[in-house]
């Protein structure tokens, strides 16, 4: 800050020029001025708020120059107006967009004295209205080219503001300066401090053993502390709602209220634009904010809100929000703070979600290779029993031909004949698995009755109407389907054996077609078997799963009904199943109709 060696006052709105050098014509002022900068240059060191400061300069300027009303006119960070504080508090801003006579000492670094302040060209509402000028005296409050605000005094009681009185408040300015300037130095490192503290709290989340819930609640108890807020959330963005969502762990509230934390992307907030633009946001009035929708504000109770996005340079997962300031505000040095644990949290949450996901496709392929054990174990098995009898067979026929009646030997012919085509369906089983898998299943599309193809499955496999009551109630009007007829005779009949193999004998087994508008047919094969529980039915049409079931009931490959749905959904239809445990089971499938 320089002053210069003349200073414009004026009593009749003329600048005159005051020689620096002249004396105190009165000691005791003297000495009080002294004692007052004496006070104004210790506070700097000794207090820790820096409203103490503000508090302490306004009363040594009130003292010292002896002024009705001392005024810090102070610069806020990222924000084109200076805060005006009294001694009653801060009252209201003064905007640097417009001329004044604090913006002309702020900028030019000078101090000055305004006997006539209404005369004064660049006197402002703020000084005539607000604070009731007629005089003023003002020195900019700087450290080098640091300027942080103007210190004023207002209204002499003398009558006018003297050359004294001009250097004493540019000497003031100094101290102030110097004292707001040490404590914001302090705080900034404390700040400092704090940061590296939270992100080596953050650097052991990362390699944390907990879950991911477990961790993002430790986070936002970080959030909380490190920011100094009442209230900390993380809102996930949920991609088939298209909304950011609450996470229950919420600091400052109770983990049911999570729930209702919901903000839709279709509807403008402060939250959304912070998780479309990746910027974060302060906003210091929220209880006006029109971009602080009235649901969340009075279900979070906010004030104050900084909202930093979730995000580590690519789409951000959602938007970290903190609220109600323990201070009073949020301000610049929260918010670049808050942005750092952002992305930190982010990083987090991809850790933690990352090794989730090892977690589950460990387990996948644990329940893979078991699946596969268990595979290998049944297809010996199958291959073994067929093979065996086979063998047996061939050997009594070789060996025992001629000594055989004709009804025996065919017989055993026809044994044979039954284990050769279990072998084959088995083969053919392994053969459309591969072929499905590799995308080169072949399908030749053309009308399908289904009447017919029920028939003919009946009359060939008359085994499935042996020991069960099978009832074809398909309607003669039905229209037909398009499809593949061998691949919907596979369908059919995959279900008909499965429904037969788990149904105790003479119970019934339906078969149910309808058209189903618009341009489908829905069939149902129904049973009155040991149906399946609710947990299995998504995994009964995986490869290779076979449920527990009762001793009676043979065993499968666990291929036919992963094979059924590849065959359905290659149609272009859907199949499901609706079950509960020993009430029997309904497979409901669709294929589309033949134009």
């Amino acid at each position: 800050m320089r002053l210069d060696d003349r200073a414009r006052t004026s009593g009749d709105g003329s600048h005159n020029e005051v020689d620096v050098g002249q004396d105190y014509s009165n000691v005791d002022r003297r000495f009080a001025q002294l004692d007052a900068l004496y006070r104004l240059a210790s506070v700097g060191s000794s207090e820790e708020h820096e409203d103490l400061v503000i508090e302490e300069t306004l009363r040594v300027t009130r003292e010292g120059i002896g002024c009705v009303a001392p005024v810090l006119f102070l610069v806020e960070d990222g924000r084109e107006e200076m805060r005006v504080v009294t001694s009653s508090g801060s009252d209201g801003s003064l905007p640097l967009s417009e001329p004044s006579i604090v913006r002309r000492v702020l900028q030019s670094g000078q101090g000055e004295a305004v006997n006539d302040v209404v005369a004064d060209p660049e006197s402002s509402p703020v000084l005539v209205d607000d604070l009731g000028a007629q005089q003023v005296v003002a020195a900019p409050v700087a450290v080098g080219d640091k300027r942080m605000g103007v210190v004023a005094g207002v209204n002499s009681l003398r009558g006018s503001f003297t050359d004294d009185d001009l250097k004493l408040i540019a000497v003031l300015g100094d101290r102030a300066a110097c004292a707001l300037d040490n404590l914001r130095l302090r705080a900034t490192l404390r700040r400092q401090e704090q940061e590296i503290e939270g992100l080596h709290r953050f650097s052991r989340l990362l390699t944390s053993a907990e879950s991911p819930d477990d961790v993002i609640g430790e986070s936002m108890r970080i959030v909380a502390d490190l920011i100094e807020a009442d209230k900390v959330a993380l809102l996930l963005y949920d991609e088939e709602r298209d909304e950011l969502v609450g996470h229950p762990r919420i600091v400052g509230m109770s983990p049911d209220q999570a729930p209702s934390l919901r903000i839709p992307m279709s509807e403008p907030s402060l939250s959304g634009s912070v998780y479309r633009t990746d910027a974060p946001l302060i906003s210091n009035d929220a209880r006006h904010d029109k971009w602080v929708s009235d649901e969340i504000r009075e279900l979070m109770g906010i004030e104050t809100l900084l909202a930093v996005p979730l995000a580590t340079g690519g789409r951000p997962l959602g938007v970290l929000k903190a609220v109600n300031a323990r201070k009073g505000f949020f301000d610049g040095g929260d918010l670049r703070f808050a942005t750092i644990l952002g992305s930190r949290i982010c990083s987090i949450i991809e850790s933690s979600r990352a090794r989730a996901r090892e977690r589950a496709l460990v387990q996948r392929l644990r329940e893979a290779d078991h699946t596969k054990s268990e595979f290998v174990s049944m297809l010996a098995h199958e291959l073994k029993g067929p093979m065996t009898s086979i063998i047996g067979f061939a050997n009594v026929l070789e060996e025992r031909w001629r000594d055989l009646e004709d009804d025996r030997r065919d017989r055993i012919v026809d044994l044979v004949t039954k284990e050769v085509r279990r072998l084959a369906r088995l083969v053919d089983d392994l053969l459309d698995l591969s072929r499905m898998d590799a995308g080169m299943l072949r399908y030749g599309m053309e009308p399908v009755a289904l009447q017919n193809v029920i028939r003919n499955i009946v009359s060939v496999h008359k085994s499935l109407s042996d020991k069960h009551n099978l009832i074809d109630s398909i309607p003669a009007g039905l229209p037909k389907v398009l499809g593949d007829p061998d691949r919907i005779r596979q369908v059919f009949l995959n279900l008909l054996t499965n429904a037969v193999r788990h149904s105790p004998d003479g119970t019934r087994i339906e078969v149910i077609a309808r058209e189903q508008p618009p341009g489908w047919v829905e069939v149902e094969v129904i049973d009155e078997g040991i149906g399946i529980a609710s947990a299995d039915q998504e995994r009964i049409f995986s490869k290779f799963v076979n449920l527990a079931k009762p001793t009676w009931i043979q065993k499968g490959t666990g291929l036919g009904l992963y094979i059924t749905k590849g065959i359905v959904e290659a149609h272009g239809g859907e199949i499901t199943v609706d079950s509960e445990e020993g009430r029997g089971a309904t497979f409901r499938f669709t294929l589309p109709v033949a134009e």
